[in-house]
């Protein structure tokens, strides 16, 4: 009755709301729409919209199967648009993963925590990067070693990655049955492998880590040096400080640990660990990437250029490929740094030329004499290690003797943080020990 009474507009002919109406027949606001919806669904939509949700239910199984894990309603909604060109709300993709009965992997934290180090804590580098991850395309690279396990007696293994926090890209990794610094070298020269060539010249470069050994190690050390990398080093304790990377780990984990604990030998677990890396550089779409995976994101940013299907009419099948024109960039850059080299070489040859044999003879005595002295040096290093070493020996002995004998109850308190101990002289002893490694 109240639905012939509305349909009709006798309601609207006589001044009443619908909710005066549902008041007078005594009825529901929501049981009066959901009779409507019933009514006049003439046109099979709840019919349509059933086999819509078939559809989006059969999407999110082929993202299971693709990603090879259960991921969130946001992950759920951007594959949705760039897989399926299927535009689907946050809210709705929660409501079909609860009538699927699917839970998302998340993240846990990480009982991992801290590395053993030789160093002492008042040597490490400074925190330059300061949780400016967004500094530019490959200007601040993040690093960090975690351990997962394999097999039917729970192999421990260790990788260690390399992540560009601007893109997100993870742009070298290595995975080894021990945790040294040979991990990270590996990892650190598959990243220089594939990615030297688009590191900024002009610009520094930074390279941001936890306070692990592996980290603070001379040869790391050296190795940046190098490559013309800035050190950086999160506060000791504070995971915060290099959260781009701790969140990579634990996602990783979350998603594919029980998968890792089924391969037979650590030959597998690397192949698995490539093609997760393939999967979230390629295939991860990010809403804070403008909805790109990593790669596409990078390719942006280069180039200037959105990736899209099409460019007013012309298919961008038919158009050059981005990636070509990045090859075609950092091509022309190495022609001008062989140009230069040939230069600084035709200068050279130039300059040898006008020489006279003095000169020459005088060049050689010199090479000689620097070549003796460095001899030497390796003769003395032996005596000057144990001498300093001595040396250190005797200040510790004094800095306990402070610390026991002569510091206040204050002053112990202040000793805590190991930032107050450049304020005591006495206890100045740890900037000798850098130097014995």
């Amino acid at each position: 009755m109240a639905y012939d009474y509305i349909s009709r507009g006798k309601a609207k002919e006589n001044g009443y709301t619908n909710t005066r109406v549902f008041k007078l027949f005594g009825v529901s606001s929501t049981g009066y729409y959901n009779y409507v919806a019933r009514r006049e669904d003439r046109d099979g939509k709840q019919a349509a919209r059933k086999q819509d949700e078939s559809h989006v239910m059969q999407c999110f199984k082929k993202i299971i199967k693709t990603l090879g894990f259960v991921p969130g309603k946001r992950t759920f909604r951007r594959h949705m648009f760039r897989r399926f060109n299927y535009n689907i709300s946050v809210s709705r993709a929660s409501a079909i993963m609860k009538k699927m009965q699917i839970t998302a992997q998340l993240p846990k934290k990480d009982a991992y925590k801290g590395q053993a180090t030789h160093h002492h804590e008042c040597m490490a580098k400074p925190n330059l990067v300061n949780r400016n991850f967004k500094l530019g395309v490959r200007q601040v690279i993040l690093t960090d070693i975690t351990y997962i396990h394999y097999g039917y007696s729970r192999t421990p293994a260790y990788m260690c990655a390399f992540k560009d926090a601007y893109t997100t890209e993870i742009i070298g990794h290595y995975v080894s049955s021990r945790m040294d610094v040979s991990l990270v070298q590996k990892a650190f020269n598959n990243m220089m492998e594939n990615h030297k060539d688009e590191f900024p010249k002009n610009l520094e470069v930074y390279c941001h880590s936890d306070q692990g050994s592996q980290y603070l190690s001379t040869s790391f050390k050296q190795l940046l040096n190098e490559n013309d990398f800035i050190q950086s080093m999160s506060r000791r304790g504070n995971s915060q400080d290099n959260a781009p990377m701790e969140s990579f780990f634990g996602r990783m984990k979350t998603e594919v640990i029980d998968i890792i604990a089924r391969c037979g030998d650590i030959a597998t677990v690397r192949r698995l660990i490539d093609g997760y890396i393939n999967m979230h550089n390629n295939e991860r779409y990010q809403d804070t990437l403008a909805a790109l995976s990593p790669n596409e994101f990078y390719t942006y940013k280069v180039t200037g250029q959105y990736p899209l299907d099409s460019y007013y009419g012309v298919k961008a099948s038919e158009l050059m490929p981005l990636e070509k024109i990045i090859e075609a960039k950092l091509e022309m850059q190495e022609k001008k740094k062989e140009l230069r080299k040939e230069r600084q070489k035709i200068n050279e040859q130039q300059s040898r030329l006008l020489r006279n044999a003095g000169e020459i003879i005088m060049r050689d005595m010199k090479k000689m004499k620097d070549e003796s002295r460095k001899w030497v040096k390796q003769q003395e290093l032996v005596e000057n290690q144990l001498k300093k070493i001595s040396e250190i020996i005797e200040k510790i002995s004094k800095a306990l003797k402070f610390y026991y004998h002569e510091a206040t109850a204050e002053i112990k308190e202040l000793l805590k943080d190991p930032l107050n101990w450049k304020n005591y002289t006495k206890l100045d002893y740890y900037k000798d020990l850098d130097a014995l490694y």
